[in-house]
């Protein structure tokens, strides 16, 4: 697995880090072959923009967490150590969500593109969308299908979907405090839908 190539460029270091040298380097090479053939076996829906997800996010963050329940790693450590991981991505996520958040009429740029980002990087192959309101207070909808629900659970381990709700918390939260993120549920924590809330300080 090339991790340079991947959203989680930094996986390779935190691997050996946490792990040493030997037993490192034998956990990538594990991650490797099981990123090869979640790969292999994974569907993009006849998709570009499900094939990115699935190879640059969903499979690596997989392969790794895999790898480490495969060497006899407790689920909860392999859940925190992936988290550990998948949150420094997802910081660096926040500082883009910071330039945003600090321009001029940020609520007003963020409303008039939401749309178009949603259709363009989360499409209906991979998810569905209820809009719910669009306006100059508050951004709403619901994910009733979500890929990375689908996925994790596809590939036996439904508990790994939290861990990429959790990087949305964090990306999302560079955006205040102009704009507030909220959220009551998510597919990943048994609710019946992810609904995302974004509001316009007052």
């Amino acid at each position: 697995m090339q991790t340079n190539n991947t959203a989680l460029f930094f996986l390779e270091d935190d691997c050996i880090r946490a792990f040493g040298q030997e037993t490192g380097c034998t956990l990538l090479q594990q991650a490797e072959e099981l990123y090869q053939d979640l790969c292999q076996h994974g569907n993009d829906r006849g998709n570009h923009v499900i094939e990115e997800h699935l190879q640059s996010r969903l499979f690596p963050l997989m392969s790794y967490y895999k790898a480490l329940l495969k060497h006899g790693i407790q689920e909860d450590q392999a859940l925190l150590l992936v988290r550990e991981t998948a949150h420094k991505a997802a910081i660096d996520k926040k500082a883009e969500m910071q330039k945003l958040g600090s321009l001029p009429f940020a609520y007003l740029i963020f409303r008039m593109g939401v749309k178009r980002h949603m259709k363009n990087h989360f499409p209906p192959e991979g998810w569905q969308t209820e809009w719910v309101r669009c306006d100059c207070q508050e951004i709403h909808f619901n994910l009733h299908r979500c890929l990375y629900w689908d996925v994790t659970k596809q590939f036996g381990c439904p508990e790994l979907c939290c861990v990429f709700c959790e990087s949305d918390d964090i990306s999302f939260s560079g955006l205040a405090p102009k704009i507030s993120f909220l959220r009551n549920g998510t597919l990943g924590s048994g609710a019946d839908c992810c609904d995302f809330h974004f509001i316009k300080a007052q």
